[in-house]
């Protein structure tokens, strides 16, 4: 008889968010009622007895353990390419699915080829709606927004500030209704798998941040569409990883930053960028001490 393949694969990694990360697959099973469903999680070295606890209360999941914290882009990479499905969700770990949230995205997919990738509807835990999904930035924004020439600019300017992150975060739009966007967030996107490979998955060279702008960035460069499609969405405890290693996450912030404007922007504009961050850097290492 023929090996009966995965109608969906989710891809999670870990590091060291066990309690989330369990709370998460509780979510996923308990709303996946009759898809056929494989799980994949990636831990980045968490050795914070999270194999140990997902293994004993999920059987059913792949748990891969790294050796090395792998970081964002190179570990959901490794997850991607080790799915069986023809449909690829990734989550964070700081996750909960809502009622028929999975189903709704997978038919959403097969239904429209036009959709290259998409994310859906999110909610902060006291329940308010997250406005995620943005617009491309462009070189004079990550200008503005990170050095600072952009905080004389908001001090000077404040008006013409704001309505340039209402024009970002698409102000005028109340994520109720499904839209093509520019930047689908990395904390939630599915895609199918051959879209996945065919965009660069998420390219290594941005370790934890931005790589979800440039895939973005591929998936339309393949003529495709990127997509917010509301559901009944996914609970989104935001930063949890993160949070644990802050000063080491700003100083890997800010390399990914000048690494996204060289590749999409040019090395003259990168070298540019990271010259007027100096200030930036510096003041943060002064934080982290």
């Amino acid at each position: 008889m023929p090996i009966s393949l995965p109608a969906l694969s989710i891809v999670i990694v870990n590091y060291r968010t066990c309690s989330l990360l369990l709370a998460l697959l509780d979510s996923i099973y308990a709303h996946a009622d009759d898809l056929c469903l494989e799980c994949i999680v990636l831990d980045n070295a968490s050795y914070d007895g999270s194999a140990q606890a997902v293994t004993a209360r999920f059987p059913q999941v792949r748990f891969v353990q790294n050796t090395v914290n792998r970081y964002f882009s190179a570990a959901y990479t490794q997850g991607i390419q080790l799915a069986q499905s023809d449909y690829v969700l990734v989550l964070n770990p700081d996750m909960e699915v809502r009622g028929t949230t999975l189903h709704q995205l997978l038919s959403a997919l097969q239904t429209d080829p036009s959709i290259g990738a998409a994310t859906t509807t999110m909610y902060f835990p006291d329940g308010r709606l997250q406005r995620n999904g943005s617009r491309f930035t462009t070189f004079g924004y990550l200008v503005l927004n990170y050095t600072f020439i952009g905080k004389l600019y908001r001090c000077l300017l404040p008006r013409r500030w704001q309505a340039l992150q209402d024009w970002l975060w698409y102000a005028d739009w109340d994520r109720r209704t499904a839209r093509e966007i520019d930047v689908l967030p990395g904390s939630a996107i599915i895609a199918r798998r051959a879209i996945w490979q065919a965009a660069g998955y998420f390219d290594a060279r941005l370790k934890m941040y931005f790589s979800d702008d440039y895939f973005s960035r591929r998936v339309q460069a393949l003529g495709l569409r990127t997509c917010y499609l509301p559901s009944d969405g996914l609970l989104h405890y935001e930063g949890a990883s993160a949070k644990q290693v802050s000063a080491q996450t700003v100083n890997m912030y800010l390399r990914d930053l000048v690494t996204y404007t060289r590749l999409v922007h040019g090395k003259l504009a990168a070298a540019l960028l990271a010259t007027l961050l100096v200030p930036t850097w510096a003041v943060q290492r002064l934080k982290a001490r």
